[in-house]
């Protein structure tokens, strides 16, 4: 594959199909480091999908009640290089929380969100969601089997991307843009990633837009020993025997910093800790897959048909020279991979991962040996001939807006 393969932009795209392509969009599905000449013999011999675990997928598809709701997966790396990560099922609206669990992290989730049809009193979270306009909520609880080291990042990291491709200037302007809407809420350490020749060096730089702890909306530490609230109950108002609970929203963009540092140098895996995060949800419309910025946009115009991966990593202590998040210095404490149902999915990601139920015992790994080389690096540059399909992006600024606002 080429370098910096042309998309029809040279100059003319508009700003945010690369802004949020690079913001959200994910890697192509066979993702494993490799040089140009194995990067070239991988594209041209990607098998077929993994029929049982796209199996999986559809019959998750179809439990859905219809357009519009949120498909959720726990990825699990696995020890062994000759197997592909496990995405294990997490049903959303849940009544009780959904068990997770990884090398460094233990506990359980849950998604949350009000249907676009209206909410009626069946509905488990009706409570909830009657009395506030936030449209999602992501909570989740437990507790960490490995202490962080240095610093803790939650947020999207382009784990599937195509990286061959270089970064538009408009994208630049309109990544600016962007940021200037988010600067002041939250702390954003943002990287556009290793592109073209770059990205095929080991340790390559991954896309990610991240930031610390201050982007939860809700934090609960509750100590070893004292009750753990219930993560499917109302949380806004916890009591004092379920520990420390902080709200962002109670005390101040500032002051709440301050404390989520001390909360991250404080992490011990002993306690356990409550995580809530709604805020995002009046820029993220995770069920229509769109981004609400003045105008609707829909996400398949950047992400084509590639999920998003919310993530939780640790960059170790540095000498201060390295300020890179480079997959070397990180620790995944979770990734969870979702998308809407009205977008369809690449059939790739069926080879990618290993799908199952949310019941399936967490250690089986039978159906998830590799029949093509690892892709446990994540980081690809390989597949973006094959994975992103045929339909091109609309270039052109005018061309863009119209298409985008129609």
């Amino acid at each position: 594959m080429a370098c910096c393969t042309s998309r029809g932009d040279d100059g003319e795209q508009g700003p945010m199909i690369d802004l949020f392509s690079s913001f959200w969009q994910q890697p192509s599905a066979s993702s494993a480091r490799h040089d140009d000449s194995k990067a070239q013999a991988h594209i041209q011999g990607v098998s077929v999908p993994d029929v049982r675990s796209e199996d999986v997928v559809n019959r998750h598809v179809a439990t859905l009640p219809g357009k519009s709701h949120l498909l959720a997966y726990n990825v699990v790396e696995l020890s062994s290089c000759s197997r592909r990560p496990l995405a294990k099922h997490i049903p959303c609206n849940s009544h009780e929380a959904i068990p997770l669990e990884n090398e460094h992290f233990s506990g359980k989730v849950c998604l949350i969100y009000r249907p676009v049809q209206g909410l009626d009193l069946a509905h488990p979270y009706y409570d909830h969601f009657s009395t506030r306009k936030r449209n999602w909520e992501f909570r989740l609880q437990g507790k960490f089997k490995t202490v962080p080291i240095g610093e803790l990042y939650v947020g999207a990291v382009l784990r599937d991307f195509d990286y061959d491709q270089s970064v538009a200037t408009s994208s630049r302007i309109a990544m600016n843009t962007a940021m200037s809407l988010i600067k002041y809420q939250y702390k954003i350490h943002f990287a556009w990633g290793a592109r073209c020749k770059e990205a095929f060096k080991p340790d390559a730089e991954l896309g990610c837009a991240v930031s610390d702890f201050t982007v939860f909306d809700q934090i609960i530490v509750t100590p070893f020993g004292r009750p753990v609230p219930a993560l499917n109950e109302d949380l806004d108002e916890v009591s004092d025997a379920h520990g420390m609970s902080l709200m962002r929203r109670d005390i101040g963009l500032s002051e709440y910093g301050r404390i989520c540092r001390d909360v991250v140098k404080s992490i011990n895996t002993e306690d356990t800790y409550t995580f809530r995060l709604w805020g995002l949800s009046q820029l993220l419309d995770v069920l229509g897959w769109q981004l609400k910025i003045g105008a609707r946009v829909s996400l398949e115009h950047f992400m084509k048909d590639f999920p998003v991966h919310l993530c939780m990593y640790d960059v170790d202590a540095d000498d201060g020279r390295e300020v890179r998040h480079l997959e070397s210095r990180k620790r995944y404490f979770f990734d969870l991979m979702g998308w809407s149902n009205v977008v369809s999915m690449s059939p790739l990601l069926a080879e990618r991962y290993c799908f199952q139920d949310s019941l399936d015992d967490f250690e089986k790994e039978d159906d998830c040996v590799h029949t093509t080389p690892s892709a446990n690096s994540f980081h690809s540059c390989d597949g973006g001939a094959t994975a992103i399909g045929s339909k091109s992006l609309p270039s052109g600024w005018r061309t863009w807006i119209h298409k985008l606002k129609g």
